[in-house]
């Protein structure tokens, strides 16, 4: 007899998140998918999934994933910051692409909870700043690039 016991009725698959239900993910997720499209829309818009715990002492477990399915990482407690941390983490990880990128110091930034809790994008280089508010990072593309996707979008609304 083998050590590996498989039962079909425990396993357990992510679900997507009733964003209705839960308006803070929405506003999250929202922000985030406005960053994705700004920066890197082949990517697609990311969906909020989770997985219930079968433990009831272990949180539920959150997931950003690809328009696809595909996903990686996982967060327990979703706040905004968690939300764009384990949505950066699937495109690093899915994608092999770094993802956002500071254009001053050209290096990859983390997501965090600023002094006030807003979501924000925190550049780690030199002694380290703010980069914009997640859901802001169009603002930081240089103007071209900005008024580019200011036309686009004017396409896409009219």
């Amino acid at each position: 007899m083998s050590d590996f016991s498989y039962r079909p009725d425990s396993i357990r698959l992510p679900r997507p998140v009733d964003l209705a239900a839960r308006p803070d993910l929405a506003a999250a997720l929202d922000a985030v998918n406005r960053d994705l499209a700004a920066t890197l829309p082949e990517a697609g818009p990311m969906r909020l999934m989770w997985t219930p715990s079968d433990d009831e002492n272990l949180p539920d477990q959150y997931h950003a994933a690809l328009p696809d399915g595909r996903w990686h990482g996982d967060t327990q407690d979703p706040d905004a910051a968690c939300v764009a941390e384990a949505a950066q983490e699937t495109v690093q990880a899915v994608l092999w692409q770094v993802w956002p990128v500071c254009l001053e110091h050209r290096t990859g930034v983390h997501a965090d909870a600023g002094a006030d809790e807003r979501a924000v994008w925190w550049c780690r280089a030199g002694a380290g700043h703010e980069l914009c508010e997640v859901g802001e990072l169009a603002q930081t593309l240089p103007g071209k690039q900005r008024r580019a996707l200011r036309r686009k979008e004017r396409r896409r609304e009219g």
